[in-house]
């Protein structure tokens, strides 16, 4: 497998993890900031080694979840900051 596929996997599983924590009531402390902008920018960052990889349908596999990880957290960050109930 290609190093920048690896990085890319590594990156969704980071994303992965770190939203299943989140969803089970992990508390992070003084952390939580720290957690929220990772879950953002790992999707970016598998998205980017993503395009850098071989042309290969596992590659357009790569950029499509790391996508919908990306729109998901941005879903949940707008839902939860900016369109709360009123």
């Amino acid at each position: 497998m290609e190093k920048n596929m690896v990085v890319s996997f590594i990156c969704l599983g980071i994303y992965t993890l770190l939203f299943l924590l989140i969803v089970n009531h992990v508390t992070f402390g003084s952390y939580g900031k720290l957690v929220i902008i990772s879950m953002c920018i790992s999707p970016l960052i598998g998205i980017l080694f993503g395009l850098k990889s071989r042309n290969r349908p596992s590659k357009w596999l790569v950029i499509i979840l790391n996508s919908l990880a990306l729109f998901t957290i941005i879903y949940l960050l707008v839902l939860g900051f900016g369109m709360g109930e009123a």
